[in-house]
C-alpha cells in the first residue's frame, strides 16, 4: 500500500478486532497518530477472548480479503505458511457438497486460506502494533461520542478505562466494534435518529472443536464442506485443516436446531448431517479440547446511507455496519474491503482539501453499500430460501433462488460453471460473471434437463470427487 503522507492529526478506532486493525493499519498512512481501543486485555498468543465468542470457530478469508491483506502487510501470508498455515486451492483442495451434489474438483488457482481466526488475528495484531504512530489501549471502550457545540461534528470519544472516564479528542473516529456497536444509540442521542435496519433472521448456531485426524487419514482434501439443501435441510458441517497439523470441525444448525456442547451429541449431529462422510471421517479423531458454541440470531444491515444527517467526523464499518450469515465466510473479506475503501476515501481527501477532513464521512457512507450489496444479496438469498427465515422477500426472488439451485447443481458437473461461480464468491468479480452466456446457457440446459430426469441419474451425488491429481493418474 501506498503510503501519501500524514496530513492529518490523531484517528481513534473503536473495536481491536479484524475490521479495526485493518481499518488501524489504513489510517497509519494518513494520520500522526491512531489509537485503537480494545476493550479485551489480549492474550499473549493466538487465544480466544471473550470480546469475540466467534473466534473459536471455523473462518474463511476469501481470496480477496487475503490479497487485501497482504497488500497492507507484505509478506505476511509467507509468514504465516511458515507458521503453519496453508494456501490451498479451493477448487482442487477442497471438496464440497452442496444442494445435493458434490462440487466438480479440478485446478482452479483460487487459493484459500486455512487457519484459525485467532491465529490470523494474533499475527495481523502483531504487525499493527509494530507501527510506530499506533497505539493500542487495552482495556478500554468508548462510552459515548464527543461533539462541537453545534453537534455537526465528532470531536472525539469519552473514554473508559482502568483509570476511570475521560474525553479522548480526536480528527476521525472509526466505529469497528462488531455487532455490538453503539453507534445507533450515541447517534439518536445526538438528534440525528437511528439508521434503518434491513435482517434476516435465521436463529444459527455454529459449535466447534478441534482434533487430530486419524491415523487412516489419507489427504484426499484439505477441506471438507458440507452445506444444506433448502429448504429441505438446513444442518451443515465442516472440517478444515488449520496450523499445528489439527482439524477445526465446526457443525451449524439454523431456526434453534442447534449442535449440543457435549461429545456425544456432537457426534450424533454430525452423523445426522445428510451426508456420512464427514462423520466418517470424525469417528476416528481425537478430540484436542472443549466444545464451543456461538448464537446469531439474524444477519442484519444498518443502512448509515440512507439517513438525512449525519455528523462529520465518524465511519463505521465491519460488522458494525453489516453483520453477514457466518456459514458463507464473507465478514472478513468485506471488512478488508471497508478498510481499502477508506484509504481510498483518505486519499481522494487529501487531494480535495489537503489537511481537512470535511466531507470524508458523508463520502464513506455513501460508497460503503458498494462494498456490501454484493455480498449480501448472495448470503441472504440463500437464507430466504428456507420459509422459517425471516425477512423481506422482493419480488423476483423465487427466479433467483431457481437460478441459484440449478447453478450449484451445474458446478458438479461443469468445471467452467464452478469456476465462474467461485471468482463471485471469493469477490474477484460482479454477478455478472455467473449470468454471462456461457454460464446462464449451461445452467438453463441443466434446469430443461432437470424436468426430466432425477439428480441422481444427473450428478454423482453418492461418492466424493476424487481430487484432480488422482483423476490424472
Amino acid at each position: 500500500m501506498d503510503t501519501p503522507g500524514r496530513r492529518f492529526g490523531r484517528a481513534v478506532v473503536i473495536g481491536g478486532s479484524m475490521a479495526g486493525l485493518l481499518s488501524a493499519r489504513v489510517l497509519s498512512d494518513h494520520f500522526e497518530q491512531v489509537i485503537l481501543l480494545e476493550r479485551d486485555p489480549r492474550p499473549d498468543g493466538p487465544q480466544p477472548r471473550k470480546g469475540v465468542p466467534q473466534g473459536p470457530h471455523l473462518h474463511v478469508l476469501l481470496d480477496t480479503g487475503r490479497r487485501l491483506l497482504d497488500g497492507f502487510f507484505p509478506g505476511l501470508f509467507q509468514h504465516l505458511q511458515e507458521q503453519g498455515a496453508e494456501l490451498i486451492d479451493s477448487s482442487g483442495e477442497l471438496a464440497w457438497h452442496h444442494f445435493d451434489v458434490w462440487k466438480a474438483r479440478y485446478t482452479g488457482g483460487i487459493p484459500l486460506l486455512l487457519c484459525t481466526r485467532t491465529f490470523l488475528e494474533w499475527h495481523v495484531l502483531r504487525r499493527v502494533v509494530a507501527l510506530p504512530n499506533v497505539e493500542l489501549r487495552e482495556g478500554c471502550s468508548a462510552e459515548r461520542l464527543l461533539t462541537d457545540s453545534a453537534r455537526q461534528r465528532i470531536t472525539g470519544v469519552q473514554l473508559k478505562g482502568p483509570a476511570g472516564e475521560a474525553p479522548l479528542q480526536a480528527d476521525l473516529v472509526v466505529d469497528a466494534s462488531g455487532r455490538g456497536s453503539r453507534a445507533p444509540q450515541w447517534l439518536e442521542a445526538l438528534g440525528y435518529g437511528r439508521p434503518e435496519e434491513e435482517q434476516v433472521g435465521v436463529d444459527l448456531a455454529y459449535t466447534s472443536r478441534l482434533y487430530e485426524p486419524p491415523a487412516s487419514f489419507q489427504g484426499e482434501w484439505k477441506a471438507l464442506m458440507q452445506y444444506p439443501s433448502p429448504p429441505s435441510t438446513w444442518r451443515s458441517g465442516f472440517i478444515s485443516s488449520v496450523e499445528g497439523g489439527r482439524w477445526l470441525v465446526t457443525l451449524n444448525g439454523y431456526f434453534g436446531d442447534h449442535a449440543p456442547t457435549e461429545p456425544e451429541g456432537f457426534l450424533e449431529f454430525a452423523r445426522s448431517l445428510p451426508r456420512p462422510d464427514l462423520h466418517a471421517y470424525l469417528r476416528d479423531a481425537k478430540p484436542l479440547g472443549p466444545i464451543s458454541t456461538h448464537k446469531v440470531k439474524d444477519t442484519r444491515w444498518r443502512h448509515y446511507e440512507h439517513m438525512a444527517r449525519f455528523p462529520e467526523g465518524l465511519v463505521i464499518l465491519g460488522d458494525a455496519v453489516c453483520a453477514f450469515n457466518p456459514i458463507f465466510g464473507q465478514g472478513m473479506s468485506v471488512a478488508g474491503l471497508g478498510a481499502e475503501l477508506l484509504h481510498e476515501c483518505l486519499r481522494e481527501q487529501t487531494r480535495r482539501s489537503p489537511g481537512r477532513l470535511e466531507g470524508l464521512a458523508w463520502r464513506f457512507r455513501k460508497r460503503l453499500p458498494g462494498v456490501i450489496r454484493q455480498p449480501w444479496l448472495m448470503s441472504t438469498s440463500l437464507d430466504l430460501q428456507y420459509p422459517q427465515a425471516t425477512g423481506r422477500r422482493r419480488s423476483g426472488l423465487g427466479l433467483v433462488h431457481w437460478y441459484i439451485r440449478r447453478m450449484l447443481e451445474r458446478t458438479s458437473r461443469d468445471a467452467a460453471v464452478h469456476h465462474q461461480f467461485n471468482r463471485v464468491l471469493h469477490l474477484q468479480s460482479g454477478l455478472g460473471a455467473i449470468l454471462q452466456p456461457s454460464v446462464a446457457l449451461s445452467v438453463l440446459a441443466h434446469g430443461a434437463q432437470a424436468l426430466f430426469v432425477p439428480l441422481r441419474e444427473r450428478a454423482n451425488t453418492d461418492t466424493l470427487p476424487p481430487p484432480p491429481e488422482a483423476r490424472r493418474s
